[in-house]
C-alpha cells in the first residue's frame, strides 16, 4: 500500500487546485471538494452574485458548477448572508499556528493575500466584492471528531486567503475573456477584412470577412494557420509588407505599406498592412512581431476621412485632406483654392502622399481611398458639397 499524503501535501494540493480553479471553472467542484476535506466542513459553496441583475451568475459546489437557473440548487438562487465589512475580517491567524502566523504577517505575504474572520464561514464569507458583482464562500463545520475547532480554525486561517485571491484573479479573467469575445464580435461587423499577423505570414486572428476572402480567393490560402500567396511576386510582396510593419512598428514607425491585390475573380482588394504595438507589456506568442492588414472591401465605395488615414499611412492632416478632396472629384486648382495653397504645394502634398500610400499616380490613390472603408468626410473639414455622390453599400 502506498504512504498516506501529509497534511502539508494535502494542503499545497488543495493550493494549487484554487489557483488552478480560477482559470478553469471546471476545476473548482474539485477543489470545494479538497476543501471540504481538509478543513473538516460540509456542504461548501462557492456563489458569484450579479448585483445589478439581482441573480447568481455562478454557483459552484462540490457536485458541479451551475449557471442556469433552472438547474441550480434553490439555496443558490439568492446570496446568504455575509460578513459586511471588509476590514472587519482580519485576525483570523489563530495563535496556535505558529508557522502559518508567521509566513501571513510576512510584509510581502501579508499585502498579497489578505486574512479573513473565519468564524463567519456558515454565514458566508465575502471574498470580493465591488459595485456589479460580490463572490461569496460558505460552507457548515462537521461533527466527525476528526478536526477540534481550534484545528479547524486553524486550516481556514491558512486556505480563505488563497480563496480569497483566486476570487480576485477569477474576475479578471472573466472580464478580460468578456472585452475579448465583444471586441472580436465587434471586428466581425466590419465589412472590411481585418488579419493579424507574424512577420513570416502565420496569422494569429482573422475575422469572418478576411475569413471568407481567402476562401473565394484561389490566390490566397490558409495552410496551417500560415497565409499563402501565388503567384510568388505577390507572397514577396507580402512578406516584404509584414516585415517592414512588424519591425519598423517596433521602432515608432506609423507608416503602413499598401498593394492592390487582384482576386482570382478579378476584384481589385487594396492590402493596407501597418505597425501593431501593444500599449502594454504582452506575454507568450503574442510578444513577437506583429503587424495588421485590412483588405477592403470592392463594394464599399466611402472615403476614409483624415484621422483614419492618418493612423493607416502616417499622412498629415493636409495630406489627408487633399487625398480625400481628390477623392471626391476635386481638380487640382479647385483644391488650392479651396485649402489656401498654390497649386504647386498642393502638387507637393499629393507626391508625398502617393510615396506614402504606395501608390504611383493620382487615380492609383482614388481607387485605393475608394475601395477603403470608413467614412467621416465631415471630420476631415471637407464640404458637403465635396463628398462624392454614392452612398455607401455594406456586403
Amino acid at each position: 500500500m502506498g504512504e498516506q499524503p501529509s497534511t502539508d501535501d494535502v494542503f499545497h494540493r488543495l493550493v494549487d487546485c484554487i489557483y488552478e480553479s480560477a482559470m478553469d471553472v471546471a476545476a473548482m467542484p474539485v477543489a470545494l471538494d479538497l476543501f471540504s476535506r481538509y478543513t473538516g466542513t460540509g456542504s461548501p459553496s462557492y456563489l458569484i452574485w450579479d448585483k445589478l441583475a439581482e441573480r447568481t451568475r455562478l454557483g459552484v459546489t462540490p457536485h458541479g458548477c451551475f449557471t442556469n437557473a433552472s438547474s441550480m440548487p434553490d439555496s443558490m438562487r439568492t446570496p446568504p448572508a455575509y460578513q459586511p465589512s471588509a476590514r472587519a475580517q482580519h485576525a483570523c491567524v489563530m495563535a496556535t499556528d505558529g508557522q502559518a502566523a508567521a509566513r501571513l504577517a510576512e510584509p510581502e505575504f501579508a499585502t498579497a493575500i489578505p486574512a479573513f474572520d473565519c468564524r463567519g464561514l456558515e454565514q458566508g464569507i465575502r471574498l470580493f466584492d465591488t459595485s456589479d458583482i460580490c463572490v461569496l464562500m460558505s460552507a457548515t463545520p462537521t461533527a466527525d471528531g476528526t478536526l477540534t475547532h481550534d484545528h479547524r480554525q486553524k486550516r481556514l486561517a491558512q486556505v480563505m486567503p488563497h480563496w480569497a485571491r483566486a476570487a480576485r484573479m477569477q474576475h479578471r479573467n472573466f472580464e478580460l475573456s468578456g472585452l475579448a469575445a465583444l471586441g472580436l464580435a465587434s471586428l466581425d461587423t466590419l465589412d472590411f477584412g481585418v488579419m493579424v499577423l507574424q512577420a513570416d505570414m502565420r496569422v494569429r486572428y482573422a475575422n469572418s470577412w478576411a475569413e471568407a476572402l481567402v476562401q473565394a480567393d484561389t490566390n490566397l490560402a490558409l495552410d496551417n494557420g500560415v497565409l499563402r500567396a501565388r503567384p510568388e511576386s505577390l507572397q514577396a510582396v507580402l512578406l516584404d509588407l509584414l516585415d517592414a510593419a512588424a519591425h519598423g512598428g517596433r521602432h515608432g514607425t506609423t507608416a503602413a505599406g499598401s498593394w492592390m491585390h487582384i482576386t482570382s475573380g478579378g476584384q481589385p482588394v487594396p492590402i493596407i498592412v501597418m505597425p501593431l504595438v501593444s500599449r502594454q507589456p504582452v506575454e507568450g506568442p503574442w510578444q513577437l512581431p506583429m503587424a495588421m492588414m485590412l483588405l477592403g472591401n470592392s463594394e464599399s465605395r466611402s472615403v476614409l476621412d483624415a484621422g483614419v488615414l492618418t493612423s493607416l499611412f502616417g499622412l498629415s492632416r493636409k495630406e489627408s485632406i487633399i487625398a480625400i478632396r481628390l477623392a471626391a472629384g476635386e481638380t487640382l486648382n479647385e483644391i488650392a483654392e479651396r485649402e489656401f495653397l498654390s497649386p504647386h504645394t498642393v502638387r507637393v502634398h499629393i507626391r508625398d502622399t502617393l510615396r506614402k500610400t504606395g501608390t504611383h499616380r493620382q487615380s492609383e490613390l482614388v481607387r485605393l481611398l475608394h475601395l477603403l472603408p470608413g467614412v467621416d468626410l465631415g471630420r476631415a473639414g471637407v464640404s458637403s458639397a465635396a463628398r462624392p455622390k454614392t452612398a455607401r453599400r455594406g456586403i
